[in-house]
């Protein structure tokens, strides 16, 4: 079985204040599913019509309807254009199962590319009449070589009226992408680099709402994250050593908890001065370790920087941050590119420092951190597991 690994992000037409595409994903036990439609025109009436596409699309599939249901929901839920007679919102919904399997219903947005290698992987497709819509479906299998991208018409179109007369085209962005293949690429780096292709082409005033999802599938990388220490003493070695022993990953935030990981370890705890900032604490290095941080103050400001990283507005500085030679945005960077599964253990015990009222971060505090943490890594489709210790 395979982690399945997506990344998605948009442009907004230059000078609007909504995105008129919208990329939803759900994650289901087996699969994952993921609907970017495409509003009509573009600002608050396309926000507004692709929003509400996908949501319908992306929560009938979830709950087990079929594409027909979900398009008839569609169609008689949201109106066509009275000036144009135009659909209301185009579409692109894919499955991708944990065993490689996958399937793409498409409704007249740019046809999905499909790479492996630096070569093309042909895909038969089928029509199918729903109402008066021709749907193009495919079924395929992907392995950890491959990589699926959708885009929008913003993404073919980029460039019309400034550098380029007729857009970058379909062909063009295909051999961008096939080229691309060739090297191992993570979804992160394949949409960020169509995507600022896009503003250049488009001279940093982009014609059309741009949006692009990349999708593979890879062995899953886990990290172990401890925040605090077990509420009992006794429970240390027990819960640290069975992780600490487990080949995976492991990340420390508290300076109580890694004092734990260090004694069991029997390994020294050397701080790097050249990581502290005016307001983030140092790291510390364990051998064996992959990241040692301060508690709440870092995981603060860690989650401050994934807050930015998932706001549907493009941010082309974000990748600057997560590269900052600090706590937070080293803890953030492991976070976000360098793990799929993330099993926290939560510790629960009280630390007294907390306690004194002018140090307004109490345990509460702690856990509203936690549960935020959880719904940003969700929220970028990480499997997430949380024991209380």
């Amino acid at each position: 079985m395979y982690f399945i690994d997506a990344s998605y992000n948009s442009l907004k037409k230059y000078n609007e204040e909504l995105c008129g595409d919208c990329i939803q994903q759900a994650n289901l036990d087996d699969c994952k599913i993921f609907v970017l439609s495409d509003g009509l025109g573009s600002g608050v009436k396309a926000n507004i019509l692709s929003t509400l596409t996908s949501k319908i699309a992306i929560t009938m599939l979830r709950e087990g309807a079929t594409l027909e249901e979900t398009i008839d929901t569609i169609v008689h839920t949201l109106p066509v254009c009275k000036q144009r007679h135009l659909a209301y919102s185009t579409f692109t919904l894919i499955k991708i199962y944990k065993n490689g399997e996958a399937y793409a219903a498409e409704f007249d947005n740019p046809s999905i590319f499909l790479h492996k290698d630096g070569k093309d992987i042909p895909i038969e497709k089928t029509l199918k009449v729903i109402g008066d819509k021709n749907i193009y479906e495919s079924r395929f299998t992907m392995d950890k070589d491959t990589v699926l991208v959708a885009v929008s018409d913003g993404v073919v179109h980029a460039g019309v009226g400034h550098s380029l007369d007729l857009g970058w085209e379909w062909v063009n962005v295909n051999t961008y992408l096939r080229d691309m293949s060739k090297d191992d690429v993570s979804t992160k780096d394949v949409v960020k680099n169509v995507l600022d292709s896009c503003m250049e082409l488009y001279e940093d005033e982009p014609g059309d709402d741009t949006s692009v999802l990349a999708v593979k599938i890879k062995e899953q990388q886990v990290v172990n994250l401890f925040i605090g220490p077990p509420r009992d003493r006794k429970n240390d070695t027990a819960v640290f050593e069975k992780v600490l022993r487990s080949g995976e990953k492991v990340a420390i935030c508290g300076g109580t908890t890694a004092q734990i990981a260090s004694r069991l370890l029997d390994r020294e705890m050397d701080f790097d001065m050249g990581t502290m900032t005016m307001d983030i604490p140092a790291i510390a290095k364990i051998e064996g370790v992959e990241l040692v941080t301060e508690g709440v103050i870092t995981l603060s400001k860690a989650i401050d920087i994934m807050r930015e990283y998932v706001k549907p507005d493009y941010n082309p500085n974000i990748d600057a941050k997560l590269h900052e030679n600090n706590a937070a945005s080293m803890l953030a960077k492991l976070l976000i590119e360098e793990c799929d599964s993330v099993k926290i253990y939560q510790g629960t015990a009280i630390n007294p420092a907390h306690q004194d009222l002018a140090f307004k971060m109490d345990f509460t505090f702690k856990l509203n951190q936690m549960n935020e943490l959880r719904r940003l890594l969700m929220l970028m489709g990480k499997d997430v597991e949380v024991t209380y210790i």
